[in-house]
């Protein structure tokens, strides 16, 4: 008996929406899969038989097991889901959604050397099809931790939360992606910084910040950063001859020697240097929320 089922799983990515990667499907068909092949291929783990090989020498035939047909699958189901790797948000559908609220809901998404991981998709502001990766709001997640956890992120979705360096990566590498920054100030004021390009390097570059392309009403606070790695208390990459820039700041951020913004703050204070602020050429803006997303440029 031959199997074929690569072929149905190539069939399946194929036919299948664009935001099948933000939904537990793989795992179905894997379950569906599997219980088609107990049922029609009972006797293909009983034994070897002959078969004919190159020059007509008879040989043993290898064994088809569960196990063996497992493996191909899972194979074949990563390879499908990494053709949607930049498509995590675009044109996900909120009924997929795990959790939701009003601009847009948490999905579990498949990213390339991370796996799957739950993702806030915002699918309202300015056309929607954004992945947020960091949001302050509420000040009950402290961000002013190690090196590990910005890696791998953490937080609550749905509030204030830090998606993961190595998720951004993947997520951005290939470039063409947009970024928008929302801030208001604790009297309600609101600016919007918006960047063209935008792009984090990889781990054995310390996920060095792109980014290029200014527009909005914030001021132009991100561009001092560009080109610059990542740096947290333990994990000091900036270039500053003296100082490390994250302890001074009590957050974590593509430091240079130090800030022009500093939106991984401490939320709960009010000193320039310390809490969470945004700078634009003529004073300092003291925020108490702050939303960064990207998405693919449209």
């Amino acid at each position: 008996m031959r199997f074929r089922i690569p072929s149905m799983l190539f069939l399946i990515a194929f036919n299948t929406s664009s935001t099948w990667a933000t939904n537990n499907q793989p795992s179905l068909y894997k379950e569906f899969f599997c219980n088609q092949c107990q049922r029609s291929c009972k006797n293909t783990n009983t034994g070897n038989r002959g078969r004919v090989g190159p020059g007509g020498a008879t040989g043993p035939r290898r064994a088809i097991t569960m196990a063996l047909i497992e493996q191909s699958m899972d194979r074949k189901i990563k390879e499908a889901l990494q053709m949607f790797n930049v498509r995590i948000c675009d044109g996900a559908n909120l009924k997929s959604a795990v959790a939701r609220n009003k601009s847009g809901g948490v999905f579990n998404s498949y990213i390339p050397a991370v796996g799957f991981k739950n993702v806030f998709c915002d699918l309202t502001d300015d056309g929607g099809n954004w992945t947020v990766f960091q949001r302050r709001m509420n000040g009950d997640v402290d961000f002013y931790r190690g090196w590990d956890e910005y890696v791998n992120g953490f937080g609550h979705l749905q509030g204030d939360h830090w998606l993961g360096l190595e998720a951004l990566h993947q997520m951005t590498k290939e470039g063409n992606m947009e970024l928008k920054i929302k801030m208001t100030r604790t009297t309600g004021m609101k600016w919007v910084a918006r960047y063209s390009n935008f792009r984090v390097g990889p781990k054995s570059d310390k996920y060095r910040l792109h980014v290029s392309g200014y527009s909005g009403n914030a001021g132009d606070a991100l561009s001092w950063h560009n080109n610059q790695q990542f740096s947290t208390k333990d994990s000091d990459h900036d270039v500053h001859s003296s100082w490390n820039c994250a302890s001074y700041h009590e957050g974590a951020w593509w430091y240079k020697d130090c800030a022009l913004c500093n939106l991984n703050g401490n939320f709960h204070k009010t000193a320039e240097n310390k809490g969470i602020w945004w700078f634009d050429a003529i004073s300092f803006k003291l925020l108490r929320y702050s939303e960064m997303k990207f998405r693919k440029r449209l």
